[in-house]
């Protein structure tokens, strides 16, 4: 009965994602993410509002009623997160998008050893005592709730 309405409601969304993607940095928040996840470890101009962006537009899009990447959005988020607040606090700001690309995962999918050896396998051994401490923190704090709806649990944290 409501099949009318999710059609429209996906035609007239596309249309203003469309125009916002377009008129916000020319698309600089569309796609997966890759791009913003290149800038977060290089020396280009990184804002302090990339990582709300993005994810305004992944939510935006999903909610829709688009498909679309979930995992390397994720990613981008909390690279551009990490990477805006180390260079607020002064912190290495490759570091700290590392940092971030890992806990975000961490606490949106509520998952702590696949984040945790994610970041292992991207960042090296190096950083395995800070992603574990960052992983942990981040699925401890992450309530019982998770992008996966699939997602079951054997036991609740403590």
């Amino acid at each position: 009965m409501y099949g009318w309405f999710r059609s429209y409601k996906k035609n007239f969304g596309g249309i203003i994602l469309g125009f916002l993607i377009w008129l916000v940095y020319g698309g600089r928040y569309s796609g997966l993410g890759t791009n913003l996840i290149d800038i977060a470890f290089s020396k280009e101009q990184l804002y302090s509002y990339d990582w709300i962006l993005k994810m305004f537009f992944t939510i935006f899009t999903l909610g829709i009623g688009f498909q679309g990447g979930e995992v390397t959005p994720i990613f981008a988020i909390g690279a551009c997160l990490g990477g805006v607040l180390g260079g607020w606090f002064g912190i290495p700001v490759e570091f700290l998008a590392a940092i971030g690309y890992c806990a975000v995962f961490a606490s949106s999918t509520n998952t702590f050893l696949a984040s945790f050896l994610i970041g292992i396998e991207i960042f090296g051994y190096n950083m395995a005592g800070y992603l574990f401490v960052a992983c942990a923190m981040a699925y401890l704090f992450s309530g019982e709730l998770s992008i996966y709806e699939g997602q079951k649990k054997e036991h609740l944290k403590i």
